[in-house]
């Protein structure tokens, strides 16, 4: 029934716990899984006002954002799961929703909460706006830590 998935993931415990469930629930059902994580330059620059600072270059976040998302590609190849990660700027929900429709995903594996302090109170609930709006089924893992 699910063969392409797709987990968002912000790097936070609850993200890391919901993209290793999809990687066991990937390897149980031979399906294939997308990690794709988005930085919000628009919420950066919101902190950023707040703070009197700039955000300027955002290169250095896509470097540092890498090794993550190559961990979580090596587990994938450990249990023999074909995956695929994408590293993207923007506005999370909105990449969610197209990388959905555009790749043909069947399902979509997140977090509840994503990251925590100001940054979690300028994005919002990006699980709750998913939700609403996927055309795809959402599963939704709550870490509690």
């Amino acid at each position: 029934m699910f063969k392409k998935i797709l987990c968002p993931v912000d790097f936070s415990d609850t993200s890391m716990n919901a993209a290793y469930n999809a990687i066991n629930f990937a390897s149980e059902i031979k399906a294939e899984i997308t990690f794709i994580h988005i930085i919000d330059i628009k919420s950066l620059q919101n902190i950023g006002d707040l703070s009197g600072g700039a955000i300027d270059n955002l290169d250095f976040l896509v470097e540092e954002e890498k090794p993550t998302l190559n961990i979580l590609k090596e587990e994938c190849e450990k249990k023999g799961v074909k995956v695929k990660t994408i590293l993207m700027r923007g506005e999370p929900h909105s990449i969610i929703l197209e990388t959905i429709k555009e790749n043909g995903h069947d399902i979509v594996i997140m977090g509840t909460h994503g990251r925590k302090g100001l940054t979690r109170a300028v994005l919002g609930s990006m699980a709750e706006s998913v939700v609403r709006k996927s055309d795809v089924p959402v599963l939704l893992y709550h870490y509690k830590g």
